[in-house]
């Protein structure tokens, strides 16, 4: 529905900007057309919104009011299509962050132009100034007579040029009075220097922004006031506007509480009768001032009461008001339709022949003394108190009371009122919302559980087909090795076993030749030349040593066949006994080629510190076969390094270290000082396919097969400890004995 109020007939634009006050003012000064939009809005109204005027200018002066206060708003603004000056009213309005501001409002129409100007204030904990009518004025004046704060136009010779009706209401003194002197004389004159420097600002073309000072009143008393003021465009005058600060002032400096529990109690209770109805606080105000017309208020009481009434039909919520003696005295539709109560007063003892009240779980009975009403009637204030009405006929309803007593302006309680918002439907859906998010907390968990099963199931699965690929390929390997370590071993045999004789013969032509020496000292020329093409003096010595070095030589091949047999462990039981200390040399051995010093690059020093342990049952072939993916792990650290400047001093070491735990386990400490790891590598070095290295380098297996066969396959323990830069420390943990298959 849009507000029309009076036909628009010209643009106010030039008459605002001869208004300088309408920018100066801290309140919402603004001017609506007759179609209800803003046509006009100064920069404070603005900034109290928080929407700029292009924007205002797209929306209805209604459509920010509250929905719950338009329908006073509208009755209020109604009334300015006749001739009765100003309005007063206070509503809600919608700022532009959604939130919603109580702004009291003063309006007025002037005849010549049908345009509505109106003028609003924030309300907050300073108390506000009395409202009155405003007298009439010119259009472009109508804001200098509205407003509450202290509006004024001062010469340069410091005299007062014009006044708006607050000073009179302030501080007591009619216009001509302020007139007749310089503005300085009714300053404090202990603010008289501050004053007048501020005066001299002004002069020079300055802003006077939140300058404070005080006034005297006309009975002697003095009040603060906050200055806002600037030189006119004409620079014939300065423009001011003062806001009346004393009580706020007061509050600071001297903290007189009582005062301001009386003013907040005041406040509480004018909102409290506002928000029933604007109109009934008009009839209350009347009250409050013309005590001496009974009749007539009595009369005005009346109507406001009816239009209370249609007002309360109107509100969703239900309302039940009682007198002091407890007859409930008030009922809008809401609560007759709901709860089937008469449209007559009942007196206390009837209550509960129209219904039954419970608590909130709508098995427990409420008593008489514990209902909402009763207990506002003794005084207390009830807070969204959850009860269940039965009525007589009908379905019992939930429903949410919030009610406090009422007390007129002797702080006599004359009756307590009750405000019932119907929650049944809402709670149905709660139950309803509730039920739905079990069954679909239920349904998740059950497919959490299905997919971790899932997850399970499929890392088990990679688990055995890692398990499987390394076992074939170990097998394939182990049998290659075995045939490999066979075929050498056979003449390497037959050249060790040779060797021996060789070297007799070897010493017995030596022999021989060293008697022809003595015997034929002097050789036949063919002889002697000969002798000498061959060096025989140098073959005589350095052909034991070449026998000696080949025996060496057939030695340690001998040795790396046995050390590939003993790794290969294929003729052996799959579990058995073994010495540990054994396993651990073959696989250096079989890694030798890895640790020795290269061309450019200085060895990988290994130190080996053997505890004594007994024979340790145990797979030997798997157990070697985690050992050497340790070793060859710690060794590609330590190949890392190299380049690195900050640890090209340092010698890479592998250090190997062994113990006996407790009689019962056995550890076996593989440690290198290579770069160490930061916390999210050490967490998955384990996990199946994880790898640092670069592509084609490495497989992720390495790691995750030794935790498999350690773990799992000897019932033990593989542990990581490692910082960057400290190296690391593999921690081999098994049983000296196996659990039994």
């Amino acid at each position: 529905m849009s507000m029309k109020i009076v036909e628009l007939e010209c643009d106010a634009g030039e008459e605002i900007s001869k208004f300088p006050f309408f920018d100066l003012s801290d309140d919402l000064l603004c001017v609506i057309n007759s179609n209800g939009d803003f046509q006009h809005i100064n920069g404070s109204g603005e900034k109290i919104l928080g929407f700029p005027f292009s924007e205002l200018q797209q929306k209805s002066f209604l459509d920010g009011v509250h929905p719950e206060d338009r329908f006073s708003t509208r009755e209020q603004l109604a009334q300015l299509t006749g001739d009765l000056g100003t309005i007063a009213f206070e509503n809600r309005y919608q700022c532009k962050n959604g939130d919603y501001k109580r702004l009291s409002w003063k309006a007025i129409r002037r005849g010549s132009e049908p345009l509505i100007w109106a003028i609003a204030r924030e309300l907050s904990p300073i108390p506000e100034q009395s409202r009155e009518s405003l007298p009439p004025a010119e259009d472009y004046q109508a804001f200098f007579d509205l407003s509450l704060d202290l509006f004024c136009t001062v010469s340069f010779d410091g005299h007062f040029r014009s006044l708006n009706p607050a000073w009179e209401k302030t501080l007591g003194f009619a216009p001509e009075d302020l007139r007749s002197e310089a503005f300085i004389e009714f300053v404090h004159p202990q603010d008289h220097e501050s004053t007048l420097m501020e005066f001299v600002k002004l002069l020079q073309g300055c802003h006077t922004h939140s300058f404070e000072n005080r006034y005297r009143c006309k009975n002697g008393d003095y009040r603060w006031l906050l200055w806002s003021a600037c030189l006119g465009r004409d620079r014939q005058c300065i423009y001011a506007i003062g806001h009346d600060i004393t009580e706020r002032k007061y509050a600071e400096i001297e903290g007189d509480r009582a005062y301001e529990e009386t003013r907040t109690f005041l406040n509480q209770l004018e909102v409290k009768l506002q928000s029933r109805s604007l109109a009934f606080n008009s009839a209350i105000y009347k009250l409050q001032n013309e005590i001496a017309e009974r009749r007539e208020t009595e009369k005005s009481l009346e109507k406001e009461r009816e239009f209370l009434k249609a007002l309360l039909n109107t509100v969703d919520a239900g309302i039940i008001a009682g007198d002091a003696q407890g007859n409930l005295i008030l009922f809008n539709r809401s609560i007759r339709d709901l709860y089937g109560l008469p449209d007559d007063s009942i007196p206390p003892e009837d209550w509960f022949n129209y219904y039954d009240l419970y608590q909130g779980d709508g098995i427990t009975p409420i008593s008489t003394e514990q209902i909402p009403l009763k207990r506002a009637l003794n005084g207390e204030r009830v807070k969204k108190e959850e009860i269940v009405i039965a009525p007589k006929v009908g379905e019992p309803r939930i429903a949410v009371a919030s009610g406090e007593p009422i007390f007129d302006e002797e702080g006599n309680q004359i009756g307590a009122v009750i405000a019932f918002h119907d929650i049944t439907e809402s709670k149905q859906k709660a139950q309803a919302l509730q039920e739905s998010a079990r069954e679909k907390t239920e349904l998740i968990q059950s497919l959490q559980n299905q997919a971790q099963q899932l997850q399970n199931t499929l890392q088990e699965l990679q688990r055995t087909q890692t398990q499987l690929i390394q076992s074939e390929k170990m097998s394939s390997l182990g049998q290659l090795v075995a045939g490999v370590a066979h075929e050498i071993n056979n003449p390497v045999n037959f050249i060790y076993g040779n060797l021996a004789h060789v070297n007799d013969y070897l010493a017995d032509l030596l022999k021989l030749l060293n008697l022809y020496q003595t015997h034929y000292p002097e050789p036949v020329e063919d002889i002697h030349e000969f002798q000498e093409d061959i060096d025989l003096d140098f073959l005589q010595s350095d052909l034991p040593k070449l026998l000696n070095s080949m025996k060496v030589g057939s030695e340690r091949i001998r040795q790396i066949v046995l050390s590939l047999r003993n790794f290969s462990r294929l003729n052996e039981a799959e579990r058995k006994p073994v010495d540990i200390h054994e396993g651990i040399d073959n696989t250096l051995l079989i890694v030798h080629n890895r640790l020795r010093e290269k061309s450019g690059n200085s060895g990988i020093s290994v130190i080996k510190e053997y505890g004594q342990l007994p024979r340790i049952e145990c797979y030997p072939a798997q157990l070697n076969q985690a050992i050497i993916n340790i070793i060859t792990n710690a060794i590609d650290a330590l190949e890392s390094l190299k380049g690195q400047e900050n640890l090209s001093d340092q010698t890479p070491t592998l250090r190997i270290r062994t113990e006996c735990l407790d009689n019962q386990w056995v550890a076996i400490h593989i440690q290198d000082n290579g770069p160490g790891m930061n916390p999210g590598v050490k967490e998955q070095i384990f996990n199946p396919f994880f790898t640092t290295k670069p592509v084609g380098k490495g497989t992720g297996l390495g790691l995750s097969i030794a935790y498999q066969i350690i773990a799992h396959k000897h019932s033990g323990e593989l542990t990581c400890h490692s910082e960057p830069g400290q190296g690391a420390e593999f921690v081999i943990q098994i049983p000296l004995q196996q659990p039994p298959i």
